[in-house]
């Protein structure tokens, strides 16, 4: 292919040079009673296996962590073939019964599943287009067993794939810390097996003393604000969410673990029960009966009994630990972000040494751990320890042009937009201005940022005015100062420039709504803080982003694939589904984006809800039938469909390959049947051609040069455009391209995969170079992304859902009241985007 270099490179996959020589048998395990959580059932099996009958599970067995067990030899049961019953306690007692807290009954029985043998690994990567069958897939999930059990038995603190050491945290603000860790994990590549090894980072809820970590969890000053005596504070309902389900021990049963079931609202100390037939409080209980005086009696309590208990048992928040290593599974609050991305950041160099040996933390990488581990040593197993190097590929980046013959080159993924006129400026005439950062921005500064936008807008080639309108708020009731505007302008609106104070996720959410849905007008969010620290490329950034909302372009990339395209009518498409955090009964959001220029650099949106948690788009025929409709009203009907998908995660591709292409399919199939009935394309014309990707951006393959070709020499990683192909999956025709060049840290690449390709003869190097040339048609950035623009737009799309509902909607969890999730419910509180004046056919996600 013209203009690709061969580079060398390193990875931070390891490959097993000697697969598992022994033979295994499945065993199914039941406990009696059931126990639901992962950490207690593996501490049941170990004690099992090394406590009650060490003899019998000799070399001893892998857990899969809920009900099945292999081992390297049959067992010598008690019960003979038919099975056996154990006795395990956790606990101290010798004779508590089974049932009692601690006290479990497994029993243990072989499947009937056949014997996992070697050569189910070995025909896995035979070669090309293999399909993983039962027996594979059940080598496959031993084989990541094997690997993982030494790590996970000596870090409770792990979600499976990975785990983690609280060895160098840092502690953050709302009651989070961040421990470091390391993810690993058996893949097949064409050839061989290989363990991929990356770091991780965990967030993970604060320990120590309950009443410290409230303060932090409020970002309180002192314990009086803690003296929370309403339950419908807000201050009191976050404590609850924060706290609810965490285990603790209390004073002054420390050795036991308790559970927090609620909180009860202050002060404490004067809480009043019955003891021995007379009324008491809290506070002389724990005086009289176990001489602890209590210091904060004014603050709150905590619940440690269920439901079911014949009365309540309340602890004082100032007698409770919060239990370390519990991982906080909910999304990060925006305050944490910044923290979260400086501690995860490493240099690839760092990354590496990490991952090959200790880090700084003390955290021992698991790759040290395999020479001595007892399962990869019993299993016969071997894995290098020098990381995998490859041959790959750099492809040269596409010249992007600007107005007339004015031509930039990319630098490893950037370019140069300064003294440069727009491709396609825009016209901003009736257009203002709000600030709602009164407090810090003042009118001297908001006129001052205003003209030097201004002066970069016309500099750049835009026709602006000056604004017609500028109000100032304290974002109490942004509507209300948005329709003042609307309404004393009374004519067509272009743009509204809206200034937020700090953490004002709430104010814009408000002024998207209002924006987006109700009125059809575009709005533009400026932060407090980068206002304030405002220089000529700030202003430069935000008139690219300006340009782009209004319709116009800054530079198009100079491209040899897409060129092709062009030949024939084509159609872009993005996709992606978002889901809702951890515990949130709100749905999943399915969003699709496509194109409908000839140069791929304009999108459309839809976006809808659906079930939570479902991963395939429920409604794509449909959304597709109307994409290809509105695609044909300003153009022919698509000759081909290019297909990004994103989100998909391994474990669901089959599925999604299954039905979405179909979907798709079918939408053409249909439309087709309907555009020839009604005689609007001509009876021969063919169906689009069909080339259907995913884009899976959650990985954990890392590449570093090898080599100064590839090296970008400022940050260690490898330049934009590298192309990886040979550490090949043999289930599926797939590539990494790193597109982008980071800034800090380690670059990522997007992992591709392609489902299915009916336009390019399977031409990877096509659907390689392709690829990379979306990465520069990002309306917003003078830098390659990530991942192909479509994609992007489709996860943007996703992530302003909230802006779709009503202040009351986004609060709730499920306002139909019921127990079940309804779907109906959230259909119609999902307000689509205004299509007045075609504004949902605009850009207007950006």
């Amino acid at each position: 292919m013209a203009g690709v270099i061969d580079v060398k490179i390193r990875t931070n996959a390891f490959e097993i040079t000697q697969l598992p020589t022994k033979k295994f048998y499945q065993y199914d395990i039941i406990f009696r009673p059931e126990i639901p959580i992962a950490n207690k059932r593996e501490r049941v099996m170990h004690n099992l296996q090394v406590l009650v009958a060490p003899t019998i599970f000799h070399p001893r067995g892998v857990f899969d962590g809920t009900r099945l067990l292999y081992i390297s030899h049959t067992l010598n049961l008690p019960g003979g073939s038919g099975g056996a019953s154990f006795t395990v306690r956790l606990g101290s007692d010798p004779n508590a019964p089974v049932g009692s807290p601690g006290v479990f009954q497994v029993l243990i029985s072989k499947t009937a599943s056949d014997v996992i043998r070697p050569s189910d690994l070995q025909q896995l990567i035979a070669g090309p287009n293999q399909v993983i069958g039962a027996k594979a897939a059940t080598a496959m999930n031993l084989l990541q067993l094997l690997i993982r059990q030494t790590s996970n038995q000596n870090h409770p603190t792990n979600n499976g794939r990975a785990f983690f050491s609280d060895g160098g945290k840092k502690v953050i603000s709302g009651g989070i810390e961040l421990w470091r860790g390391f993810y690993q994990s058996v893949r097949p590549t064409m050839g061989r097996m290989v363990v991929q090894i990356d770091t991780m980072m965990a967030s993970v809820y604060e320990s120590g003393p309950l009443i410290n970590v409230a303060m932090h969890v409020l970002g309180a000053r002192s314990v009086r604000d803690l003296g929370l005596n309403d339950e419908r504070d807000p201050a009191f309902r976050k404590l609850v969410a924060h706290f609810h389900r965490r285990l603790i021990t209390t004073v002054p049963t420390q050795a036991k673990t308790k559970t927090i079931h609620g909180l009860i609202r202050g002060p404490i100390g004067r809480y009043t029960f019955t003891k021995d037939g007379r009324a008491t409080t809290i506070q002389d209980y724990f005086r009289d009966v176990h001489n602890i005086p209590l210091t904060y009696p004014n603050t709150f309590g905590v619940l440690i009994s269920g439901r079911s208990a014949p009365f309540p048992v309340i602890i004082p928040a100032e007698l409770c630990k919060i239990i370390p290593g519990q991982l906080y599974k909910k999304r990060l609050p925006p305050t944490a972000t910044s923290d979260a991305v400086d501690f995860a950041t490493m240099r690839p160099q760092d990354r590496l040494r990490a991952i090959a040996g200790v880090t700084n933390s003390g955290l021992q990488s698991p790759l040290v751990g395999y020479r001595n581990s007892e399962y990869v040593h019993d299993a016969g197993m071997v894995v290098d320890v020098q990381p995998i190097s490859l041959s790959a590929k750099l492809l040269a980046p596409p010249a992007m042009k600007f107005h007339g013959n004015d031509v930039a080159t990319p630098d490893n993924g950037s370019w140069n937009v300064v003294k440069r006129k727009f491709k396609k400026p825009r016209t901003l005439n009736t257009w203002a201005v709000v600030n709602f950062a009164t407090g810090r921005v003042t009118q001297e500064l908001l006129q001052r940022g205003m003209h030097e936008l201004i002066s970069v807008c016309r500099n750049i080639g835009m026709t602006v005015q000056n604004p017609q309108h500028v109000r100032y708020g304290d974002g109490a009731n942004p509507e209300k100062v948005l329709d003042e505007i609307r309404h004393t302008i009374n004519a067509p609106i272009d743009l509204i420039i809206v200034v937020l104070p700090q953490d004002a996720d709430a104010i814009r959410t408000r002024v998207k709504h209002w924006g987006d849905v109700m009125h059809g007008i575009r709005t533009s969010c400026l932060r407090q803080d980068k206002f304030l620290r405002a220089n000529n490329q700030y202003w430069m950034n935000v008139a690219i982003k300006l340009n782009a909302r209004l319709g116009g372009q800054y530079a198009s990339p100079q491209t040899f694939v897409l060129s092709e395209l062009q030949k024939a009518p084509f159609m872009i498409c993005g996709a992606d589904v978002a889901h809702p955090g951890p515990g949130s009964s709100k749905p999943s959001i399915a969003s699709l984006v496509f194109s409908h220029d000839t140069e791929a650099s304009s999108y459309i949106a839809y976006s809808q809800v659906q079930h939570p948690r479902l991963e395939i788009i429920a409604g794509l025929k449909e959304m597709m039938k109307t994409a290809i409709y509105t695609f044909g009203s300003n153009n022919p009907p698509p000759h081909r469909i290019i297909f990004y998908r994103d989100g998909v995660s391994e474990g669901e591709m089959e599925r999604v390959k299954a039905e979405e292409i179909i979907a798709i399919r079918n939408a053409c199939i249909e439309l087709w049947e309907e555009m020839r009935s009604k005689h609007k394309i001509r009876p021969d014309l063919p169906l689009p051609k069909i080339t259907f990707i995913c884009v899976v951006k959650r990985h954990h393959a890392v590449f570093l040069p090898d080599d100064n070709t590839v090296d970008d020499h400022k940050t260690g990683n490898c330049r934009a455009g590298l192309v990886v192909d040979q550490l090949r999956s043999p289930l599926a025709l797939d590539f990494y391209l790193q597109s982008h060049a980071a800034i800090k840290g380690t670059s990522r690449s997007g992992h591709y995969n392609i489902l299915l390709d009916e336009n390019f003869n399977n031409d990877v190097g096509m659907i390689q170079r392709l690829s990379f040339e979306l990465c520069h048609v990002y309306a917003k950035a003078t830098r390659s992304i990530s991942i192909p623009a479509p994609v992007y737009y489709a996860d943007m799309v996703c992530a302003r859902a909230k802006f779709h509902f009503t202040d009351d909607i986004e609060a709730s969890t499920n306002a139909s009241g019921s127990e079940e999730f309804d779907l109906d419910f959230w259909q119609r509180a999902y307000q689509p985007v205004s299509g007045r004046s075609h504004y949902d056919k605009l850009m207007y996600f950006l």
